[in-house]
């Protein structure tokens, strides 16, 4: 049978279980981790947000329609894990987790991300794919820390200019959106090793995607593009060789993609 709902007093709750003679707070402190994913819960106490020591809270698969307005009370939190619930938005106290280093939001049915989402300052993972987001704030610039963004399947038309700041991004996933350009600023990513834009209304890339020094495997595929530009290809030359038959073995599911691979480097169409 699975759990409806989360007890009220926590607190309480936790130290009738715990045998131990510390005291509130002692036991408190130690609680590090909360799991209470792939339930049936609507709803998630205040109290929890008392759990000061918390470091992961993962309640995945529930039916959650919001979280606690109190939850950024969880100063020592790394981990949330909130996705496929029936979110519609995040509260804006969830920007005050500057312990935060992954925050998956992701298959719930969020419009926007909080404006001060900026304000995580340690954060590296941003999953927030398969929402119904129409936009990133500007303040996502920001995230100097961030190594992942995930924002795919969702209803973004544009990106921000201001994605150009996070100098430590290394995948970028904005495929399945409704983009038809990338920011010119996209060029700024000096550590980006993964663009995935696949699957956009995109006619063109732009020029400063030459300038991704450190760029593994661009995925443009399921475009309207008509040319690709020179400048992705100015360091190397193109070699269609060793690197086909890998492609092969790992995306025989796709019909139809276009792979640039700037680590090998090759160019290659698979047709099925």
């Amino acid at each position: 049978m699975k759990m409806k709902s989360v007890p009220h007093d926590i607190p309480n709750y936790w130290l009738k279980y715990h045998e131990s003679d510390c005291s509130n707070e002692q036991v408190l402190a130690d609680s590090q981790e909360l799991c209470c994913f792939n339930n049936q819960l609507t709803s998630l106490p205040e109290s929890i947000c008392s759990l000061s020591g918390l470091q992961k809270l993962n309640c995945n698969m529930n039916k959650l329609t919001s979280l606690p307005e109190s939850i950024g009370n969880l100063s020592e939190l790394q981990e949330l894990r909130c996705y496929s619930n029936k979110l519609t938005s995040l509260p804006e106290s969830i920007c005050h987790l500057s312990s935060l280093r992954e925050l998956n939001c992701s298959s719930n049915q969020l419009i926007n991300l909080p404006e001060s989402i900026g304000s995580l300052s340690n954060l590296q993972n941003l999953y927030c794919e398969f929402n119904q987001l129409i936009n990133l704030p500007d303040s996502i610039g920001s995230l100097s820390n961030l190594q992942m963004l995930n924002c795919c399947n969702n209803q973004l038309i544009n990106l921000s200019d201001s994605i150009g700041s996070l100098s430590n991004l290394q995948e970028l996933r904005c495929d399945c959106n409704q983009l038809t350009k990338l920011p010119d600023s996209i060029g700024s990513l000096s550590n980006l090793r993964v663009l995935f834009c696949y699957s956009n209304n995109l006619t063109t890339l732009p020029e400063s995607i030459g300038s991704l020094s450190n760029l593994k495997v661009l995925w443009c595929f399921d475009n309207q593009l008509t040319k690709l530009l020179n400048s992705i290809f100015k360091k190397s030359q193109i070699n269609v060789a060793n690197e086909f038959k890998e492609y092969l073995k790992l995306k025989k599911t796709l019909h139809e993609q276009l792979i640039i691979d700037l680590d090998v480097v090759s160019i290659i169409t698979l047709f099925y």
